[in-house]
């Protein structure tokens, strides 16, 4: 597979090297499947230092670095068309999109599949404009599932824990460690710190309430929770608060 979210990397071609120039038309042949010799060079910003023989050239490097399985076809009037004979995650992540969208495809399982393919934004360490335009639209369409799957609440608690870790934007905000011990007291808790890596001091906690109105409860105080089930809250609260906590029930 040819991966463009979160990395670049093929699958079927371990060592390709790609130029920073060959990676953007690359992808924009891959995403787009034909374009014209003017509009690539456009999008390089090229088109001040260079002329139409730059891309020729990028393309013929392609051609040549990916085996055969990337092939590109120059016809007349400078129209560029691509085949390549393995799928690229890009592709197959919009396809899904579009069949959720259709109602074609069971939503769960689409989100599945979609958090499968997502690794993280599309070419993250390009900042070509084209790119960073792209990767944004990608970013907006992928959310708006995203957060359809977070506050669905038939959507199992594991998978939305591995949605926070790729958008923490869901996470609403730390919630004050007195009011964590306080409302902590009598209910079933686990750290679940492995969401995220915050360096400063936070843990996430999974908080279990047996009474869904002792849930609605603490969301209509403070609305410092994120919502995994009827009965099931994140919290984000201070390490040691939480650590403290965890240290008093063990011993009991």
């Amino acid at each position: 597979m040819i991966r463009l979210l979160g990395d670049f990397y093929i699958d079927e071609l371990p060592d390709c090297k790609l130029s920073k120039s060959e990676l953007i038309v690359f992808s924009y042949l891959i995403v787009k499947r034909q374009a014209w010799l003017t509009e690539v060079l456009n999008i390089l910003e090229a088109s001040d230092s260079y002329d139409e023989s730059y891309v020729r050239k990028i393309l013929k490097n392609l051609d040549r670095k990916l085996n055969g399985y990337f092939k590109v076809d120059l016809l007349k009037h400078s129209k560029i068309i691509i085949e390549h004979s393995i799928n690229a995650d890009i592709n197959i992540l919009q396809s899904q999109i579009e069949a959720l969208n259709t109602r074609k495809q069971e939503f769960q399982e689409a989100v599945t599949q979609i958090l499968e393919l997502y690794k993280g934004d599309f070419l993250p360490f390009l900042d070509n404009p084209w790119i960073v335009s792209f990767r944004n639209l990608l970013r907006s369409l992928v959310f708006s599932v995203f957060s359809k799957a977070y506050f669905n609440p038939e959507i199992p608690g594991q998978i939305k824990i591995r949605l926070l870790r790729i958008l923490p934007e869901f996470y609403l905000s730390a919630v004050n460690s007195a009011v964590f011990k306080l409302i902590s007291e009598g209910f079933e808790f686990s750290i679940a710190d492995s969401v995220f890596d915050f360096s400063e001091g936070l843990t996430v906690v999974k908080l279990k309430v047996k009474e869904p109105e002792i849930l609605n409860q603490i969301l209509s105080k403070g609305k410092k929770a994120s919502i995994l089930s009827d009965t099931e809250i994140l919290l984000l609260v201070e390490s040691e608060a939480a650590k403290e906590l965890l240290t008093v029930r063990s011993v009991k």
